[in-house]
């Protein structure tokens, strides 16, 4: 135990990945409240037709109406902390703020809540107490050995791989109390869905029975053993590739976008600093070098010297 507590504080082992993904999450909020915009008169303000639970804001006697009246000036609040956020300025209190404020937006209407939505909530909590500003920031800090933020931050990426690990597990237990999924058949009637008519492809694909059970028991295996075979050295790469061509399947064919996307990004928390720094550095030493970066900066230095030609 003592081990165990003594590697989490010598070093932020996901400084680089946590860094990236703050990015990535945060353009992905903005897209949501830009998408979701046009219907926030329908969807909250007034008096909707689908009331939600309580929010956090009606547990400390303040009514959540004054929020649905006022919604517009909300979401334009939260897309300012989210831009915060985005470049790294507050920090862990502005990782706070888009954490509570996403979670009152979502459960001022859940109806319209899917999966990735419910995963993502838990990863912002998470990623309250974790350092994501290592990198990509606007004003760069210097680096401090503080063994409570690596901690924290190394606690935080376990509890995002352990939740990823139980959502697969407990949805396979699910999934083998199910008929469809038991007989090896839930591929056919998910694709003879309208809704999840992804692809031209998929009435065709449904009636191939050797897709529809291939694709079927592979789901049910692949979430079954994922939570365990991840955690190995040698297993990880494949069970990983396997799981990001799962969502990227449902994504194409069932198109859940969103979803699938927040499940595919949230694999690279399984690889430490030591997998993602050579990779960061030699794609950014390639950019330095390129012809076009060159020229960008050639014109750039020249016009800081003042290399204009002389017209008189």
């Amino acid at each position: 135990m003592k081990n165990l507590i003594t590697r989490l504080k010598l070093s932020n082992n996901n400084s680089f990945y946590l860094s990236f993904f703050r990015v990535i999450i945060c353009l992905l909020l903005i897209k949501q409240v830009f998408q979701i915009f046009p219907l926030l008169s329908l969807v909250y303000k007034g008096d909707q037709f689908l009331v939600g639970p309580k929010t956090i804001v009606e547990f400390v006697s303040f009514n959540s109406q004054f929020l649905r009246d006022n919604i517009y000036m909300y979401a334009y609040i939260y897309m300012f902390f989210i831009i915060l956020y985005l470049f790294g300025l507050g920090k862990n209190v502005t990782a706070l703020i888009v954490f509570i404020m996403n979670d009152i937006l979502q459960k001022l209407c859940p109806y319209v809540l899917n999966g990735g939505d419910n995963l993502l909530k838990f990863i912002l909590l998470y990623m309250v107490f974790a350092n994501s500003f290592t990198y990509f920031c606007l004003h760069k800090n210097k680096v401090k050995k503080d063994s409570i933020s690596n901690v924290l931050s190394n606690l935080s990426v376990l509890s995002i791989c352990i939740h990823l690990c139980l959502i697969y597990f407990i949805s396979a237990l699910h999934k083998t109390n199910a008929t469809v999924w038991f007989h090896g058949v839930a591929t056919y009637y998910t694709f003879q869905l309208e809704r999840f008519s992804g692809t031209s492809f998929n009435s065709v694909l449904a009636q191939n029975s050797y897709f529809v059970v291939i694709s079927t028991y592979f789901t049910l295996i692949l979430e079954l053993y994922y939570p365990v075979l991840v955690w190995f050295k040698k297993p990880k790469t494949v069970v990983i590739l396997c799981m990001i061509s799962l969502h990227a399947g449902i994504a194409v064919f069932m198109m859940l976008y969103d979803f699938q996307f927040i499940f595919i990004l949230v694999q690279g928390f399984f690889y430490k600093n030591s997998f993602w720094l050579p990779k960061y550095n030699a794609l950014k030493n390639k950019i330095y070098n390129s012809t076009l970066f060159s020229f960008v900066k050639n014109k750039v230095v020249k016009y800081e010297n003042n290399q204009i030609p002389n017209s008189y």
